[in-house]
């Protein structure tokens, strides 16, 4: 049997039913932004941590090793 939630067991909407909704989307968009970058052929670090809801001080940690690598 599967989880019921209150909200779905009683016919309202708690906090824990928006949160997983939340979370469900965010990942949903984070993976299309990502399919999209690599459809097109290229990708921008910022724009596909930022979607995978990376801190932007470990974003900007991972783009100057990323660069240091790159400029060897």
């Amino acid at each position: 049997m599967a989880f019921v939630s209150v909200g779905q067991k009683y016919g309202f909407v708690s906090a824990g039913d928006v949160f997983r909704q939340k979370l469900a989307e965010a990942e949903k968009n984070g993976e299309e932004k990502a399919a999209k970058a690599r459809s097109e052929g290229h990708a921008d670090t910022i724009d596909v941590f930022a979607s995978l809801g990376v801190s932007p001080e470990k974003i900007a940690k991972a783009k100057a090793k990323l660069d240091a690598i790159s400029n060897k």
